[in-house]
């Protein structure tokens, strides 16, 4: 069968259909590291103690991770819904860091006054942009593992309240110390602070120059200035100290995606897919991997397993469902390319610009297969 590909789905409108209801937004090229401590006995590294212990809230919202934190360490700030576990508010939380318009719905309901964000800023990536553009919460607290944001909050967190966590650290040693440093300058990159969180990277390195976290950090900060020797570079070091080091995988993995080095990009990809073969992150972006590589049959496997997974957890499935769609498309599978484009324009909500893009892919494949 002839490869259905049509000029009007390539270039940059193919990117953008990543913005429909239901789809996961990576925010960029940001994948990151998922830091391991097994080199650390001290508490104040290996757990968001630090920004539990000062928090106070009437009403908090926090994503799925923080959860068992809180219970252990401050049963006291959640709900009593929370506390009983109550799931559909706990399947409404946890969705809300990928759906910024389900967490505002959550807000106006409940009126939250403090955003607790705990752990991997790739699973709240959606929610952490939304919440850098709306400006209507401000950040209060930043640390290795922790963003606090509060509503209408006068006093915006500076790097000098870091000083305070760094005097609790005395006397630790200094691998932990860099790694404080190396994970808070991460998060500082995450919430698009540049200069502050590459001045913590190399403060870590220069402490501790074995921390592959810092490595990793700075192969991000240079591969988002467009900088790839550099990145690159910091990636394969970061490599050198941890063979198998997410965070550095991920990164290279963008790199040889950004500079159009597919192949070797997939290859990296599939390693992160076999680690973490559940993730969302990394299985969508190694559809779009797998795309570029040519690898169809492997691209519509990963994206009919996130149309399952989003499913399980109760979200929309159409973005994922276009996706799938182009990929038939270009698998020259006609028949499954009709049947997923006819499921995109059952969605209601599809945007208007979606639905004629869908529609008049449908009716080409149509033609030119004559089914």
């Amino acid at each position: 069968m002839r490869k259905y590909w049509p000029s009007s789905l390539r270039g940059p409108r193919r990117l953008v259909l990543l913005i429909v209801t239901g789809a996961l937004l990576l925010g960029g090229l940001a994948l990151w590291s998922r830091p391991r401590f097994a080199q650390s006995q001290n508490p104040l590294i290996t757990t968001p103690v630090l920004a539990l212990e000062g928090l106070a809230a009437n009403s908090l919202y926090y994503n799925g991770v923080a959860r068992e934190w809180l219970l252990r360490q401050r049963p006291d700030l959640l709900a009593a819904a929370d506390r009983a576990g109550d799931e559909e508010r706990l399947r409404a939380f946890g969705q809300a860091v990928v759906n910024p318009k389900l967490f505002r719905q959550l807000d106006r309901q409940l009126r939250f006054d403090v955003l607790l964000l705990v752990g991997d800023p790739t699973q709240y990536r959606a929610l952490l942009d939304h919440l850098m553009e709306t400006k209507d919460f401000t950040l209060r607290y930043v640390d290795h593992t922790s963003f606090v944001f509060a509503r209408g909050a006068t006093e915006p967190w500076t790097p000098a309240a870091l000083q305070s966590i760094r005097t609790r650290l005395t006397g630790a040693p200094r691998r932990d110390v860099a790694t404080f440093l190396a994970l808070t300058g991460a998060k500082l990159l995450a919430i698009r602070r540049a200069t502050e969180g590459n001045a913590l990277l190399d403060e870590a390195v220069a402490l501790d120059p074995r921390i592959p976290e810092a490595w990793s950090g700075r192969a991000l900060y240079h591969m988002e200035r467009g900088e790839w020797a550099p990145a690159l570079a910091s990636a394969d070091r970061a490599l050198s100290l941890e063979k198998a080091h997410l965070g550095a995988l991920s990164v290279k993995t963008q790199i040889f995606y950004a500079t159009k080095r597919f192949n070797e990009a997939y290859a990296l990809s599939q390693q992160l897919l076999a680690r973490l073969p559940d993730d969302p992150n990394i299985l969508f972006k190694h559809a779009q991997i797998a795309h570029e590589a040519h690898a169809y049959k492997a691209e519509i496997e990963v994206l009919r397993k996130l149309i399952a997974l989003a499913e399980k957890n109760e979200r929309p499935t159409t973005g994922y469902r276009l996706y799938l769609a182009q990929a038939y498309t270009s698998a020259g599978q006609a028949q499954p390319a009709i049947e997923a484009f006819r499921q995109v324009l059952t969605d209601p909500t599809l945007p208007a610009d979606q639905r004629e893009f869908a529609s008049d892919s449908l009716q080409r494949i149509k033609s030119r297969s004559g089914l």
